[in-house]
């Protein structure tokens, strides 16, 4: 259920995106400029990381 809970977190985060870069979809990392688009790069690691994890 927690691990359910985080990915939730983790769309939650990447569905709201950047206003100023809308198309920033977090498939290539984030320059670093941005910090949303950071956020969201960092989210997309996480559920990532997550997905795999799950499928071991």
């Amino acid at each position: 259920m927690k691990r359910l809970l985080k990915k939730i977190e983790l769309l939650e985060i990447l569905v709201t995106g950047c206003r100023i870069h809308p198309a920033y979809r977090a498939i290539r990392p984030a320059t670093g400029r941005c910090s949303p688009c950071v956020k969201m790069w960092k989210a997309r690691q996480k559920l990532n990381n997550l997905v795999e994890k799950e499928e071991e």
